[in-house]
């Protein structure tokens, strides 16, 4: 089969073409290849000193910069933006063809460490540490949202050096801007479009209708359902949906925390299986932070996870268009089946 979808979200074309002949075991040989180092490094208990500021922590006891912690989190040594540059109100230029294009590279970077321990992988951490981990995540959130300079706020995991990861320690990182990114702006307007002509959120309806088709759902819980997106960029992408709608992170409830966190350990753990522990990414897409995008009733939060099993050629990134060999009704069918015991 060869076809053209286009993703009703943000309106962007792919080509599903399984006559490329992709199985899943041809994935395999993506396995990463990282240089894995052993501990201890900056991120291990007893070097607190030698990281950035701690910005917040889980502890049993103790002060801050203990060694006793359980999650922390920090600032990046090495960010892409950083709080000392000032906060423009507005974009300049240089006078010249790109006009007001500039903006002081002010922001916040910080980067979550996920376990004490150096040798343990985040998809071998218990529920109820993966829910900590969660819930950090939104506790840093609440706080970007409480300052009116920050305007959006990404959370992402690379795993592997090909996903972009350059410790082997577990950890994922938090990325909060003064301006709302395109690929979100892309969401918000996408979804804000559906909403205006159905009168009804675009997640909402994919929930429903992948519930009840089944082709593309993978699993399910009580709070959440694991889909692979119609018209997917990436083999065997995979999106974690909340069923309650909800368009900010911040909001979700203690039992939907473990839900998405038993759900997504149990992604991991398949994409592991099946593909022989893959670099992945994974995202959360969610809200923009200020108050105007708050409680959206066409906009719906939701994770994306990405194991990175190919490479792009110059199709993709002179046109936009991605090629996928996996349709996602197969991608859906074999991780459905993949056993994890």
């Amino acid at each position: 089969m060869a076809e053209l979808r286009k993703d009703p979200l943000v309106q962007r074309w792919v080509i599903i073409s399984d006559k490329r002949g992709k199985r899943p075991s041809d994935f395999k040989a993506a396995k990463s290849t990282e240089d894995v180092r052993p501990g201890p490094c900056a991120f291990c208990p007893g070097y607190e000193e030698g990281t950035g500021p701690e910005t917040f922590a889980m502890r049993d006891g103790g002060e801050a910069n203990a060694s006793d912690w359980r999650v922390r989190v920090i600032v990046n040594k090495f960010p892409a933006v950083a709080s000392d540059f000032p906060c423009a109100d507005s974009a300049f230029g240089e006078g010249t063809v790109f006009g007001e294009c500039r903006l002081p590279g002010f922001g916040s970077h910080e980067v979550v460490i996920e376990t004490p321990d150096h040798d343990t992988p985040f998809v071998d951490l218990p529920v109820p540490h993966i829910c900590d981990v969660l819930k950090a995540y939104q506790v840093r959130m609440k706080s970007f949202r409480k300052d009116a300079r920050f305007k959006y706020c990404q959370v992402f995991k690379n795993r592997g050096n090909r996903a972009g990861a350059s410790m082997t320690h577990s950890h994922s990182q938090i990325v909060a801007l003064p301006i709302a990114t395109h690929n979100i702006e892309d969401e918000l307007r996408g979804a804000k479009e559906y909403y205006d002509t159905h009168g009804r959120c675009i997640f909402c309806d994919v929930v429903a209708h992948e519930s009840a088709i089944k082709s593309r759902l993978i699993d399910e819980n009580e709070h959440f359902v694991t889909v692979a997106p119609y018209a997917p960029r990436f083999p065997y992408e995979t999106w974690l949906v909340p069923k309650r709608h909800s368009s900010n992170y911040e909001t979700v409830g203690d039992d939907e925390l473990q839900s998405l966190a038993a759900l997504l350990k149990f992604m991991l753990q398949k994409m592991d299986v099946a593909f022989s522990q893959p670099p992945y990414n994974f995202m959360l897409q969610t809200a923009p932070l200020d108050p105007d995008n708050w409680d959206l009733p066409y906009y719906h939060w939701y994770v994306r996870l990405v194991p990175q099993l190919i490479t792009l050629g110059g199709f993709e990134l002179g046109s936009g268009c991605h090629i996928n060999a996996v349709a996602p009704e197969k991608a859906a069918e074999f991780l459905r089946n993949v056993n994890i015991n």
